[in-house]
């Protein structure tokens, strides 16, 4: 072989080599929509895009919940996903395969933690200390938002996780809308007597998309909060005593346990 083929084979693979891909850190979490959403402050601090993969073989330890047997299913993974793929810091969504991963941050249950306290995106920390960071910063982005909600109060309580001593009638004197399950509103309408407006949601980005567009957030310790937390929004939220693993950080987040707190604080952030 001439000096001439040996140069254009080093050349041929050089350019090869260049052509072929960047390998994505892979993440996993097999947890809750909420979990989910709350792993997101610590993939962001990988600090370069990621593949992650949502494991559905998570056994479902909460009585009731929508996602029935495991954490995560397909309609559920189908609801969040737009939003996971929005993400800047974020390349690739997918079903866990089974594949080892870099990150996985199902671990954090199994090292002794008391997952009813504390802060859910604390825990992720526990078992990647590399990757902790600024918790009052956001970790959700939305490139679009309505205009036409910039003036409502949007508001969420799921089923679980709720303070039954709090009356949310007072509200009717807002520009209310309320988003959720139709069992979710049915129950509020019951408990408070009073049918707020209510919007249907496709999906997490959409939600994201409103949460960012309202002038303020109530509700529990849902994954909707969850939204509005990581977008640091202006939110207040109804904690659950008996399961304080959610905890405000940052500019314009409060939670309450009574009635005046609520009031005091929702005056606060809408005047």
């Amino acid at each position: 072989m001439n000096n001439e083929s040996k140069r254009l084979q080093i050349e041929k693979a050089t350019i090869a080599d260049d052509e072929q891909p960047m390998r994505l850190k892979t993440v996993l979490q097999s947890g809750h929509i909420g979990d989910l959403l709350y792993s997101l402050s610590a993939i962001q601090a990988i600090g370069e895009p990621v593949h992650f993969y949502v494991g559905f073989k998570l056994s479902n330890g909460v009585p009731n919940h929508p996602s029935g047997r495991y954490c995560m299913n397909s309609e559920m993974y189908a609801y969040i996903k737009p939003l996971l793929k929005a993400q800047p810091y974020i390349s690739e969504v997918s079903i866990h395969d089974s594949s080892i991963v870099d990150y996985n941050f199902d671990q954090f249950r199994n090292i002794g933690l008391n997952l009813a306290a504390g802060d859910l995106r604390r825990s992720h920390f526990q078992v990647y200390p590399e990757l902790a960071t600024d918790l009052t910063q956001p970790a959700l982005f939305v490139e679009q938002t309505f205009p036409q909600f910039n003036d409502c109060i949007v508001i969420n309580f799921s089923s679980r996780y709720r303070n039954r001593h709090m009356n949310y009638s007072f509200l009717q004197n807002y520009n209310v809308i309320f988003v959720g399950l139709d069992q979710e509103y049915d129950e509020f309408v019951s408990r408070n007597h009073w049918q707020p407006k209510r919007i249907l949601i496709d999906d997490a980005l959409q939600m994201a998309m409103l949460v960012k567009s309202c002038k303020l957030f109530i509700g529990n310790q849902s994954s909707t909060y969850a939204i509005a937390e990581q977008l640091k929004v202006p939110r207040l939220l109804e904690s659950y005593q008996q399961c304080p693993n959610v905890i405000p950080m940052g500019a314009n987040g409060y939670d309450y346990t009574n009635q005046s707190t609520l009031e005091y604080f929702l005056k606060k952030l809408i005047n």
